[in-house]
């Protein structure tokens, strides 16, 4: 791995391990629509959550009798999901390199990749998270992925077009090493331009088809989203996969 993409892996990391606490504040709950993933698993399924955060997505199963796993590489924010769970026996937290998993094989029913994919710089790393994922996975299961469409244009109107000078910050890639079209650098807080900037990948709805057909899923459901209703490239604020190990 090269110096420059070890070194976007570990400033991510390094940012959501600064930004925990004020992170997690605003993640107190799944985005609307999330909670329908339930429907992918039954009493006594795994659930593996890849870049879990602060471990809010476990909320959708903490009655529902699934074991649940949540890893990040975020030290910072582990400690909160452990925190927030930690009456729950069925909810698990491990910190560690999701690039570098010793996953059992054919175990999870239902993987999640929410809002993590987009930070992992190069199409072969990303489509090496996906063959783990779609080897840890049983026959049937399913993976459901979401990734931020940095193309919005119709946010709301203080959001309006809000990363499209990300996109086009040639200068700030270009001190980076980064010169993808598709790739940004995106502040942690938008009001302040220079703050915590992250490495995010702007997927486009046929590049996410083709790289999780490569890495051997069935697509299902592809669409952008906003708000968990279906929406365009121009005005969803994520874009939404499923998929399923056949």
């Amino acid at each position: 791995m090269s110096k420059l993409i070890n070194k976007i892996l570990h400033q991510t990391r390094d940012i959501y391990n600064a930004i925990a606490g004020d992170f997690s504040s605003t993640r107190g709950k799944w985005w609307k629509g999330f909670g329908n993933f339930s429907q992918y698993v039954k009493p006594g399924d795994s659930v593996l959550d890849l870049g879990c955060g602060n471990g809010r997505m476990a909320d959708i199963f903490s009655d529902s009798q699934v074991s649940y796993l949540g890893l990040d590489n975020s030290e910072e924010l582990i400690k909160i999901a452990r925190k927030r769970f930690e009456n729950n026996p069925k909810v698990k937290f491990e910190a560690g390199d999701i690039l570098d998993l010793h996953l059992e094989k054919g175990k999870y029913s239902l993987v999640l990749l929410i809002a993590f994919l987009h930070h992992i710089p190069t199409k072969e790393l990303r489509l090496k998270v996906l063959r783990d994922v779609f080897s840890c996975l049983k026959p049937g299961g399913r993976l459901v992925m979401s990734n931020w469409n940095l193309w919005e244009i119709f946010g709301s109107f203080n959001y309006r077009f809000r990363y499209w000078k990300h996109l086009f910050n040639f200068f700030e890639k270009g001190r980076r090493g980064v010169w993808s079209f598709k790739d940004a650098f995106v502040p942690w807080k938008m009001s302040s331009p220079n703050w915590h900037l992250r490495y995010v990948h702007s997927f486009s709805l046929g590049e996410t088809k083709k790289l999780l057909r490569k890495a051997g899923f069935e697509v299902e459901r592809i669409n952008y989203e906003k708000r968990g209703e279906k929406a365009s490239v121009w005005n969803g604020d994520l874009l939404l996969s499923v998929v399923v190990k056949k």
